[in-house]
């Protein structure tokens, strides 16, 4: 259960061609993607349904035919909404296969992009302007991403040219970005990371914010402005994943999934199980059962 990927390190695609496209559906293939970044660029395509995607510190309810974009480098995570499912698929590429040094696209896009002075809008949702131009070139990446084969490459380029064309289009100046925000998301990284190898044990709000190297309340404040949410409640959100994967994936006693994931109670485990999910823990695991 600890190789659960906060940045994750592998490439997408092939060296020589840095671009994949991920199905997804949660609660089927997983229940959720704890808060994680990557150096790749990511589109998210909802095909079917709805859930809860957030960037940074914005928590998106997306639907069918919604849009999310992410950045190289930023946290971002997928989780479900109460009683609904959601299909998608996950495009994934790095820049650097569309970029070249020589070229003046370089310094008129790219360079803005990588010094973030450029933004656009994180959620594009269904129905709007830049939504509509960016289906269809999202729809013949998904439709054609069995075939690399001869000229797919060219294929595959020519329509990630053409969404950044749309993206930049759109995009505005960033005002709001400073040094600050890289160092406070570098130590936030840091943190996950140990959430990750320790989630198990004993850890405290004066504990993360020693790794972040903050006092606690200003620990806290960051942390929320960040990510939305109160350390505290990502832990218990990020300890309950791990559970349900153990209930649906293993036939450990549910007391000991509990402990092993760093519930000291089961009584609380229990309610926080079904507050966050809308079932017991061993009506999780029949429903899971059931549904293999």
């Amino acid at each position: 259960m600890k190789g659960i990927a906060f940045h994750e390190a592998k490439t997408h695609g092939t060296t020589s061609f840095p671009y994949i496209v991920y199905k997804g559906d949660i609660p089927q293939f997983n229940n959720s993607f704890p808060l994680h970044w990557h150096d790749e660029t990511e589109f998210i395509f909802v095909t079917e349904g709805c859930g809860i995607i957030t960037v940074q510190s914005d928590r998106y309810e997306v639907s069918t035919g919604d849009i999310i974009v992410i950045p190289p480098q930023t946290v971002h995570a997928i989780d479900r909404k109460a009683n609904c499912a959601m299909k998608y698929f996950n495009i994934l590429f790095s820049l650097s296969m569309l970029d070249s040094a020589d070229d003046i696209c370089h310094k008129k896009f790219f360079e803005p992009l990588y010094r973030n002075e450029l933004t656009f809008d994180f959620y594009i949702e269904n129905g709007k302007d830049l939504n509509k131009l960016l289906v269809p070139h999202i729809t013949r990446l998904i439709e054609n991403r069995r075939e690399l084969c001869q000229n797919g490459e060219l294929l595959i380029k020519s329509e990630l040219f053409a969404i950044l064309h749309h993206l930049i289009a759109y995009a505005k100046p960033n005002t709001e970005y400073n040094n600050m925000d890289l160092s406070n998301y570098d130590k936030l990284k840091k943190l996950l990371l140990y959430v990750r190898d320790h989630y198990g044990e004993h850890i405290s709000v004066k504990t993360a914010a020693d790794i972040c190297a903050y006092s606690e309340s200003h620990f806290m404040k960051i942390f929320k402005q960040m990510t939305g949410q109160s350390f505290t409640e990502y832990l218990v959100n990020f300890r309950l994943n791990i559970a349900a994967n153990a209930l649906a994936l293993s036939s450990d006693r549910i007391i000991d999934i509990a402990y092993d994931c760093g519930f000291g109670n089961l009584s609380y485990f229990s309610r926080a199980f079904l507050h966050k999910y809308g079932i017991s823990p061993s009506q999780y695991r029949k429903n899971t059962t059931l549904e293999e």
